[in-house]
């Protein structure tokens, strides 16, 4: 009986019964059969946006046949490494290259082959060397892109940030798109910076609380790519002008007053009226010949 057998244990055994007169022996070659060993050789033969050509030489079959390969690939974005699609999509044990495809533009990608027989899986072989993919317009825009707030004559629009993954090359940017509602021309900016999540237009032409149509598309070296859906923001509220009138108040008890004043007229044009404040002083008596009131403020908040 041998214990955890090994691919080492192949070989020839021979039994020998021996006596003082003679000996007789018997003898049996024994294979030890297994999972492949890793391929060999993985080469990066050409590179393209969204393709990568493979070879790789074919590692031990162990004393079983390889029946098929797959390939798998790891980027700096990806959790580990992760399978490949490839052409074929079906890689015969007898078929020592591959095109993976499906594959994101400017980004840096390793290769590792893995060969399988009868058996299972074997090891996968050493990795490529990292090579990236070649640059193309992007192909996603940014994602939430909405906006709103900001101070008096500004419209403010926000979006998420497109990953560094799907950029597609050097040079991204946005473009940011934004028109009155009801307005043909659009009017357009850059923003330069891939990192950016906000853009802020000021002109004191912008009514306070204006709805706008926006949009925010990308663009890189290679050409520009597809705007976001169109959303509608508003522009930044005009803060009140005029105080409440007719403020008056009364005692209710030895610890609460009430007090009431005329509302602010407001329109609803100007945007969303929040409350009000209530400040409230406490006086004290100074007799130095005559009176003064000092006055430590309190303030309340109603809405």
């Amino acid at each position: 009986m041998i214990r955890n057998i090994q691919l080492k244990h192949s070989g020839k055994y021979v039994c020998v019964v021996q006596t003082a007169v003679e000996s007789v022996s018997s003898a049996a070659n024994l294979t030890v059969r297994g999972s492949p060993g890793p391929p060999e050789n993985v080469t990066v033969e050409e590179i393209t946006d969204t393709t990568a050509q493979l070879s790789w030489r074919e590692g031990a079959d162990n004393h079983s046949p390889v029946t098929c390969y797959s390939v798998q690939a790891r980027t700096p974005f990806s959790v580990g490494w992760q399978a490949a699609t490839t052409v074929p999509a079906v890689i015969d044990g007898k078929t020592h290259t591959a095109t993976v495809v499906e594959l994101s533009p400017w980004v840096e990608y390793e290769f590792r082959v893995v060969a399988s027989n009868k058996i299972g899986g074997g090891e996968p072989s050493l990795p490529s060397e990292k090579v990236r993919t070649e640059e193309a317009a992007p192909e996603v825009p940014p994602s939430e892109v909405s906006g709103g707030g900001g101070s008096r004559s500004e419209l403010v629009i926000t979006w998420d940030p497109v990953p560094e993954e799907l950029q597609n090359g050097e040079g991204f940017g946005y473009v940011v798109a934004f028109r009155p509602l009801g307005v043909t021309d659009w009017i357009q900016t850059v923003v330069t910076s891939a990192d950016t999540p906000r853009y802020v237009f000021r002109n004191d032409s912008i009514a306070p609380f204006s709805l706008y149509e926006v949009k925010v598309g990308v663009y890189n070296n290679r050409g520009e790519g597809p705007f976001s859906p169109v959303t509608t923001v508003f522009s930044a509220e005009e803060e009140p002008t005029a105080a409440p009138s007719q403020v008056s108040a009364r005692s209710l008890s030895a610890s609460e007053i009430g007090v009431s004043w005329g509302a602010v007229p407001w329109k609803p044009s100007n945007g969303h009226l929040l409350g009000y404040e209530v400040i409230s002083f406490t006086f004290s008596q100074l007799v130095c010949g005559h009176c003064r009131a000092a006055g430590s403020p309190q303030t309340g908040q109603l809405s």
